[in-house]
């Protein structure tokens, strides 16, 4: 699905179920790795500067098509209540309760599917993966204090 095709479906669904138009840019983002979607408000001196709802490139290319209209409708949940000035967050009970009456999935339901990388310790050979490349730069073995050497990518 592309982005033009997520915001149609987007739309259908808010104006369907809130009575509200999708009037914020929705984004598909390369970068994203650790989230799944998220809907995300830039703020300024107490002001907000901007909204949008962005969708994980990767999730969207390894996922099927109910899965991520799933995500999708979850993050317009989250949309529609913030601009219906009501509890909008994953903690609030509102939230949840609107996820269950819709029979949309709560946080944390589906797994990452797509490209990790994985990394050795040098000294005691443990090994792991993440989805961020890069990471035997940063970080030592928390076994030895030794460094890590990056083995390759990995389907997962």
């Amino acid at each position: 699905m592309n982005a033009e095709q997520l915001h149609n479906t987007a739309d259908k669904f808010l104006l369907e179920n809130f009575n509200l138009r999708l009037e914020i840019p929705l984004r598909i983002s390369k970068r994203m790795k650790s989230k799944l979607g998220a809907f995300q408000i830039k703020m300024r001196d107490g002001k907000v500067i901007s909204q949008e709802i962005v969708m994980s490139h990767t999730f969207i290319e390894h996922n099927d098509e109910s899965a991520v209209i799933d995500v999708l409708f979850h993050e317009c949940v989250h949309y529609a209540l913030y601009t219906k000035r009501k509890p909008y967050r994953d903690s609030d009970s509102e939230f949840n309760e609107t996820l269950d009456r819709l029979g949309i999935s709560k946080t944390r339901t589906y797994q990452y599917k797509g490209e990790s990388h994985l990394y050795e310790c040098r000294t005691c050979g443990y090994q792991f993966t993440k989805r961020v490349k890069g990471y035997n730069k940063r970080y030592i073995c928390r076994h030895c204090r030794g460094k890590f050497i990056y083995k390759g990518a990995v389907k997962t």
